[in-house]
């Protein structure tokens, strides 16, 4: 992962030294993008899970300049991790005992944001710097219903909390109405994981870890925008 961020990062470096003549962002754009989370900060919330894909997509409008504003929306999807829990599913004609269980424990995330970006033209391309700032609902799903004592007092099993995303995108221009991207993004969830509430306590492999920072995870993906009006 550091390699990654490394390479992005001294992408972005050389390609910066190209820059022309500043052009301007379209009056309107529509921006997508979906990649794979990896969580990161709390040492807890990533022994418990690992990121399956986060999409996002924004309806923006340029306020001044190439400063843009838009409001968006945000899907993230986390599943418990397979090197520390059971992780099978069981077969519908072996689920009359009822004795075996089957972690399949899933984190859902819905998020409404407002997004501020501001675009930085070279050549071929442009650089975007943004920042999401909205509130997020996070369900867990199929949570398997453990009663010991290490899960108890229960909570519930969803929450929702305000997050904050800044966002680093490279743009490629396919022509003058779209363009395709590499970013790199880092979501700060102002919230404090617990793991009683996918009911995960109980686990010495999770109750030994440290969980002193907020839920958080960084996503490098792929995106695109389609630019709408004249430059």
């Amino acid at each position: 992962m550091k390699k990654i961020i490394c390479f992005v990062l001294l992408c972005l470096h050389f390609v910066s030294f190209s820059q022309e003549k500043r052009k301007k962002t379209a009056p309107y754009s529509i921006r997508g993008n979906i990649g794979i989370p990896r969580t990161i900060s709390s040492q807890m919330f990533r022994t418990c899970f690992n990121g399956v894909y986060e999409a996002g997509l924004s309806v923006n409008f340029r306020l001044f300049d190439n400063f843009c504003v838009g409001v968006g929306y945000q899907n993230t999807f986390f599943q418990n991790n397979k090197n520390v829990f059971v992780y099978y599913t069981v077969p519908a004609s072996q689920k009359t005992g009822g004795s075996t269980l089957s972690y399949d424990t899933k984190l859902m995330g819905h998020g409404g944001c407002i997004k501020l970006s501001y675009d930085q033209f070279f050549e071929k391309g442009y650089f975007s710097y943004s920042i999401h700032a909205g509130a997020m609902r996070m369900n867990y799903l199929n949570v398997i219903s453990d009663t010991t004592a290490p899960n108890q007092p229960f909570v519930a099993q969803y929450f929702t909390s305000p997050y904050i995303q800044p966002e680093i995108a490279i743009h490629f221009l396919a022509d003058r109405a779209a363009s395709f991207s590499i970013m790199l993004s880092y979501t700060n969830l102002l919230y404090k994981y617990d793991p009683k509430a996918p009911r995960f306590a109980n686990f010495e492999q999770v109750s030994n870890k440290k969980n002193n920072y907020i839920m958080s995870w960084l996503n490098i993906g792929f995106g695109f925008n389609i630019m709408i009006g004249k430059d």
